[in-house]
């Protein structure tokens, strides 16, 4: 009996894509604006995580969030030159004893814990005065561009749950790119 190979790969896909419905990020709004010679952000981001997220996050593994800001230079010819890249990092664990989930920045290395999961991913979620440059790098008779993403970093999973990440799009956490307008000038 010869394989019916479109049957194989559609049980495969449905295998390794079980929901079609998922969670996914999302930012809802970013504004710029100058303060003491210092362009800040403001956004909201919204980190909806899945179950399957949110199951392994409650077993033990840590997920690590980056939020990705780009500001760039817009230009007539070509493409727009980039002024700077901006990356800040989130590591969410669960204590299980505890019953208490640690958010770590990974950039400073502070810590704080909360009872609730949503407590917490509403507290990463309201970016307020977020440094993004001094004043002085900036030309004023120019238009310039501020983009941000946010993201689920699979890579810092541990090495055997690497390859069903990549394979299961409950696992590929992103936004699409926000784009606003640099204020304040």
């Amino acid at each position: 009996m010869p394989v019916n190979w479109y049957r194989v790969l559609v049980g495969l896909c449905l295998l390794l894509d079980v929901s079609v419905a998922f969670a996914n990020f999302s930012i809802s709004d970013a504004k710029t604006r100058l303060v003491d010679e210092m362009y800040l952000l403001d956004a909201k981001l919204n980190y909806n995580l899945t179950e399957v997220t949110i199951d392994a996050l409650q077993n033990g593994i840590a997920l690590n969030l980056r939020l990705t800001v780009l500001i760039e230079r817009e230009r007539w010819y070509l493409w727009d030159e980039r002024i700077a890249t901006l990356k800040q990092g989130y590591k969410l664990k669960y204590y299980a004893l505890r019953q208490q989930y640690l958010l770590e920045y990974l950039n400073t290395g502070k810590q704080e814990t909360f009872s609730y999961l949503n407590t917490l991913l509403a507290h990463i979620g309201k970016l307020e005065n977020f440094p993004l440059l001094d004043k002085r790098v900036i030309k004023q008779d120019e238009t310039y561009w501020v983009y941000l993403n946010i993201y689920l970093d699979i890579e810092s999973l541990p090495v055997p749950l690497r390859p069903i990440a990549h394979l299961s799009s409950q696992w590929r956490l992103s936004s699409y790119w926000y784009q606003c307008v640099l204020q304040g000038k």
